[in-house]
């Protein structure tokens, strides 16, 4: 269980993030909504523990990420993924290597147990022939899927996307939201996607945290997301 209380943060006197709050609780899958610059890329910082907020807490199964001991926090930080907006693979290293490469990070040494993980995550993005080729070789659909694919890899708790749809077009985007729903189909990890695009939300999570100017404006599921009162979210949702 995640919970995030009254969290703020400031970056040379400008306020960030204005008492953020959510429990995203097991189960749940969590998408961030809200337009570029609106604080969500801060939020995720913070959840990971990579910059320390002004006031309020991040509470991993109860254990405060920002008050815990370096060691706990390393601990917590491994059963996060992530898949970055552009799969952010590295050019030299095959598909295989940059899938693997959260295992090595890990100590890892048993080659056999690597070629079968690495294997059956290609399998489960549907790329298990790619294996072989290099980044530049392949679309930029199937680089996020490699990004998922790598993101599953070491069996993590809890997978942030961000923005995993944007630059793609409609079918290629179409794809990605297949494999990210499977992902939730079979509760391999609880999904947090950040983004700014409303289509489809239902497809990659139950509960949405909306977040304009540093401020959660609404955290409920997606079906009342609709149904709020807020002027400005029923105009994002008409636009």
């Amino acid at each position: 269980m995640i919970e995030v209380i009254d969290l703020s943060y400031s970056l040379s006197a400008k306020p960030i993030l204005k008492n953020v709050s959510f429990k995203l609780d097991t189960g749940e899958n969590l998408v961030i909504l809200g337009r570029s610059g609106s604080g969500k890329t801060m939020l995720i910082k913070c959840l990971f523990g990579i910059i320390s907020p002004d006031s309020g807490s991040v509470l991993i199964d109860g254990l405060d990420v920002h008050k815990c001991e370096k060691q706990a926090r390393l601990e917590l930080h491994k059963r996060f993924a992530m898949v970055f907006q552009n799969a952010a693979l590295l050019d030299s290293f095959t598909v295989f290597q940059n899938v693997a490469l959260p295992l090595y990070e890990r100590g890892e040494t048993n080659s056999d147990l690597i070629q079968r993980k690495v294997r059956a995550c290609l399998s489960k993005v549907g790329l298990e022939n790619t294996i072989d080729l290099y980044p530049s070789e392949l679309s930029g659909g199937m680089r996020k899927r490699i990004g998922i694919a790598r993101a599953l890899v070491y069996d993590p708790e809890y997978i942030v996307f961000d923005e995993p749809v944007s630059g793609l077009d409609p079918l290629t985007s179409d794809e990605i939201l297949f494999y990210i729903s499977r992902i939730i189909e079979t509760a391999e990890a609880t999904l947090i996607t950040i983004t700014h695009q409303i289509e489809s939300i239902d497809r990659i999570g139950n509960q949405v945290l909306f977040i304009d100017e540093g401020q959660g404006i609404y955290y409920g599921t997606v079906r009342d997301l609709s149904k709020t009162s807020n002027e400005y979210i029923q105009k994002y949702i008409a636009k």
